[in-house]
């Protein structure tokens, strides 16, 4: 297990040295291993992270890494990772059901996933759904962005009102 740590380790630090191929490959490579399942979450959400900055790997690729990571460990910051990049993709109900797992998971800080669940919605919808947005305008994206952030917020829409006029 200690040559899976140190290659751990240098995937890691590849990552965050933005050597995405190299990180990806040792992150692969640590798959191949015998491992166990928090070490293999690690490196699927790892090399899903390194994912992103290789243009060759697919959206539903780099999806099924965060998402069999979240199998094997569901904590928050994989849930939160996994939200923005199906936001992203256009993969909005998916996004809202990871946002929202990681609320439940996190209550305490339930206002910071669902704030950027709200923002994430707001300004990547329209650009997602262009053709939607041209036929019937961009009220209901920003109505169920706003909606987000109220719930964020911890505000109900009739205080929203009231707080406003």
């Amino acid at each position: 297990m200690a040559n899976v740590e140190e290659l751990l380790r240098e995937a890691e630090t590849l990552l965050n040295r933005f050597e995405y191929e190299e990180a990806h490959e040792k992150f692969s490579e640590i798959m191949e291993k015998e491992i166990d399942d928090k070490t293999e979450a690690q490196a699927r959400f790892g090399r899903a992270e390194a994912s992103l900055g290789l243009n060759e790997i697919e959206g539903e690729e780099i999806l099924e890494d965060y998402e069999k990571a979240i199998e094997l460990n569901d904590n928050p910051f994989y849930r939160q990772s996994a939200g923005g990049f199906c936001i992203d993709i256009g993969k909005f109900e998916k996004a809202e059901e990871h946002y929202r797992k990681a609320a439940e998971l996190d209550p305490d800080n339930k206002h910071h996933y669902l704030s950027d669940l709200a923002v994430g919605y707001r300004f990547k919808a329209p650009i997602m759904m262009e053709e939607f947005v041209e036929q019937a305008g961009d009220d209901i994206i920003i109505r169920k962005s706003l909606n987000y952030m109220l719930e964020a917020l911890e505000i109900d829409q009739e205080k929203a009102v009231e707080l406003l006029s």
